[in-house]
């Protein structure tokens, strides 16, 4: 692989290209742990490019009610709503989920018809399914001269998925900040009808159990407490996680033989109800058709089942958004032994990690058609980046 240092490519972008910075950016392959590591792949997100969070108000009795998929909805349909905005508008953004919300970074070019399509989506998800959708946004000039550090990089991660990498502070602390603080002013004047877009949203499968009867779902959350060591320390953890746990497709917790589509009307009617407004009985009848429809065509056809395989690899089982964010399957053993590096580097104040443990997972997806772009977003049962999230939460407020 030919080492281009990120800095030179950013400096050679022209102002005008400033909405598509994340499109221009050199994308790495190679092993993820030696990009990760090597400052040089990085460069600065610009001043005028926003950080947009959303968070459900309350998630974790939100999911203790059996609420889950409702809660994973509205982190889905906000990626997707800015997601077909950007895709509008010609532009590729990164993203991250975090089970109970989502945290974008955005141009100026799509910021203002992101906050409004997302107001119409806190709107929706408060009428379907009575929670409050907190939304919010910083500038990443401001957060830069609050001191906080953001620096992005791309990496192929395999065949079909390019992921964002990012080292820095700021997106935890915007988070930190619009999820604390007061209902944001997003200083929109007029709403323009019929903004919110969440087609390609798709919550049709089953709870899926791990590859084998023994292992368990973990849900990891990673914060290193020193920004400027996060790409020794971040390494080194991912590093320990491969040699433990293997790589992407030995510990990821989604396989072909465990996919199965659901059959649940609520479910189904849950899906309609966020993507529409209402679930009426033809959108009813037309979502269950495309279930059935998907089951045939995964299980019967050549196509179906390579959509299946790269389903697999497009499932984002690993986030690094300036935290290791990730859902991975795997014994208690192995938990426990990676746990003995995590333990020490958290008495030596290097870390603060939150976790839990399930006996499956949950998928939501963004599919603009079978055959093109499909994105998919994982979570451990019963909350677990919600209920990880807790946990870290905890020992930093201590």
């Amino acid at each position: 692989m030919e080492v281009i240092p990120a800095i030179w490519l950013c400096l050679s972008m022209h102002q005008d290209r400033s909405a598509h910075f994340y499109s221009d950016l050199y994308v790495y392959s190679g092993q993820l742990v030696e990009i990760y590591a090597d400052h040089t792949h990085f460069c600065l997100v610009p001043d005028d490019w926003f950080i947009i969070v959303t968070d459900v108000e309350n998630s974790t009795i939100a999911v203790q009610n059996g609420k889950q998929q409702e809660v994973n909805l509205a982190a889905t349909g906000s990626i997707v709503a800015c997601l077909n905005i950007a895709r509008e508008a010609g532009v590729d953004i990164p993203f991250f989920f975090g089970g109970d919300g989502a945290t974008l970074l955005v141009p100026k070019l799509i910021k203002e018809s992101c906050l409004q399509a997302l107001t119409y989506h806190q709107e929706r998800c408060l009428t379907s399914f009575d929670f409050y959708l907190r939304v919010g946004y910083r500038t990443v000039k401001e957060m830069r001269h609050r001191g906080c550090v953001l620096n992005i990089s791309k990496f192929q991660r395999n065949s079909y998925h390019v992921m964002p990498l990012i080292q820095g502070d700021a997106l935890q602390r915007a988070e930190s900040e619009i999820k604390s603080n007061e209902a944001q002013d997003l200083g929109i004047t007029q709403l323009e009808t019929q903004l919110l877009n969440l087609e390609g949203m798709e919550c049709k499968w089953d709870k899926i159990s791990p590859p084998q009867e023994q292992n368990e779902v973990l849900a990891l959350i990673v914060n290193a407490t020193d920004v400027s060591l996060q790409h020794d320390i971040y390494a080194a953890i991912l590093k320990e996680m491969d040699r433990i746990y293997g790589e992407d497709h030995q510990r990821s917790p989604v396989t072909m033989e465990h996919l199965k589509m659901v059959n649940s009307l609520s479910q189904l009617k849950n899906e309609i109800k966020v993507k529409y407004a209402t679930s009426g009985l033809r959108k009813i009848i037309s979502t269950a058709a495309r279930s059935i429809f998907g089951s045939f065509y995964v299980k019967y056809t050549e196509k179906g089942r390579n959509y299946l395989n790269e389903l697999i690899q497009l499932t984002e089982v690993l986030l690094l958004d300036g935290s290791i964010n990730t859902v991975i399957a795997g014994t208690v053993e192995k938990r426990k032994e990676f746990f003995k590096m995590l333990d020490n580097m958290e008495r030596n104040d290097q870390i603060q990690y939150g976790y839990y443990s399930s006996k499956s997972s949950i998928l939501s997806c963004y599919v603009t058609a079978i055959d093109d772009y499909h994105i998919h977003f994982l979570d451990g049962d019963n909350g677990g980046y919600t209920r990880a999230s807790k946990v870290l939460k905890k020992k930093l407020s201590a």
